[in-house]
C-alpha cells in the first residue's frame, strides 16, 4: 500500500499523529512511534552521585533494630480505620 506507507513516513518525518477521517469521522490515528519504546538509557552517574552513595554508610548505625522491627508490627497491627456496621 503505497499510500499509507507515505502518509506513515510523513507521520514520522513530522513527529505529529495524524488523523484518517471518513465522511467526518475519524476512523483511525497514525501516530509517530515513541522514543519511550527503545531501551532507556541509564543515566551517567556523577561524582556527586558517588558522594552522596557514600555519605549515606553508616546513617542507620545508632537505630536499636530489634526496637525498630517491634514498631514496625505493632503499627501493623493497629487499626486506624472505623469499624464496620452490618
Amino acid at each position: 500500500m503505497p499510500d499509507l506507507l507515505r502518509v506513515a513516513e510523513e507521520v514520522a518525518a513530522t513527529k505529529k499523529p495524524l488523523k484518517l477521517t471518513r465522511d467526518r469521522k475519524t476512523v483511525a490515528i497514525l501516530m509517530p512511534v515513541s522514543t519511550s519504546l527503545s531501551p532507556r538509557k541509564k543515566p551517567e552517574k556523577t561524582r556527586a552521585d558517588y558522594e552522596a552513595f557514600s555519605s549515606a554508610a553508616g546513617g542507620w548505625k545508632d537505630v536499636d533494630i530489634d526496637r525498630l522491627i517491634a514498631n514496625i508490627y505493632a503499627t501493623c497491627r493497629r487499626s486506624n480505620r472505623p469499624p464496620v456496621n452490618l
